[in-house]
């Protein structure tokens, strides 16, 4: 069996022991840590110890259901990463899982492929980790969000206080590291609508970040400004303006 190349755990509910087996094997032939549980009663008592969780889930289970599941993690648990997977494919079933919580919603059967990269941009997000290029690995970013928290976390774990439009526009450069962000797209993050798109105020708002940053925590903010496009979160920069 491969070892595990990722800090946190996919843990799989599936209660079709012929399913949860395969694609417990699968994923950890990629390279994740796996936990397979039959019930969302089981998975609690698990995560009720405060893991790093990935969650893939199924809706009809026996006990409580995937959806109710869904809820109640939502409301209890901010960091955890959530993908449903499920027969049912009606389009209102999908609007309903996707509104009862999850990060994404996948009707089987499953490509795996497809699942390992929606977990590895989950890891990105909620972990503040980076793909590197071997496959199937990731490694911690020094630079990571504490949503709990509200903070910005540097690599000398230093931290400062983040506003909403910050943390928002933070956690769609990290969500895609060394990938261009347009203006446009970061507008939309802090809930402003296309026809109201002020590039200006983006940039006061990153410039801000980026002098704060460097004034109380002594490390450069690692994005880069592409011009007339957008910017991009490059974990091994240097914060080139």
């Amino acid at each position: 069996m491969p070892q595990s190349l990722t800090p946190f755990t996919v843990a799989i509910v599936e209660d079709e022991r012929i399913l949860r087996e395969e694609l417990a094997f699968q994923l950890t032939q990629m390279g994740f840590a796996v936990q397979a549980f039959i019930s969302v009663e089981a998975f609690y008592r698990y995560q009720a110890v405060g893991h790093r969780t990935i969650l893939i889930l199924d809706i009809g289970l026996q006990g409580e259901d995937g959806l109710s599941a869904c809820r109640y993690l939502r409301e209890h648990d901010v960091t955890i990463g959530i993908v449903m997977v499920t027969a049912r494919s009606l389009q209102s079933e999908r609007v309903e899982g996707l509104e009862a919580g999850a990060d994404a919603y996948l009707v089987k059967p499953v490509d795996t492929d497809e699942l390992a990269v929606i977990i590895k941009n989950l890891a990105v997000r909620l972990f503040g980790m980076w793909r590197v290029d071997l496959p199937g690995q990731l490694e911690p970013c020094p630079w990571q969000i504490d949503y709990s928290l509200g903070v910005l976390r540097g690599p000398g774990k230093r931290t400062i206080r983040l506003s909403r439009d910050e943390e928002r526009i933070l956690a769609s450069l990290f969500g895609q590291p060394n990938t261009v962000c347009p203006f446009v797209t970061l507008a939309a993050a802090i809930g402003t609508l296309p026809e109201d798109f002020d590039k200006h105020r983006l940039e006061v708002i990153v410039s801000r970040l980026r002098q704060r940053v460097l004034r109380d925590m002594g490390e450069p903010l690692p994005i880069r400004t592409i011009r007339g496009i957008g910017y991009q979160f490059d974990c091994q920069g240097d914060g080139v303006a």
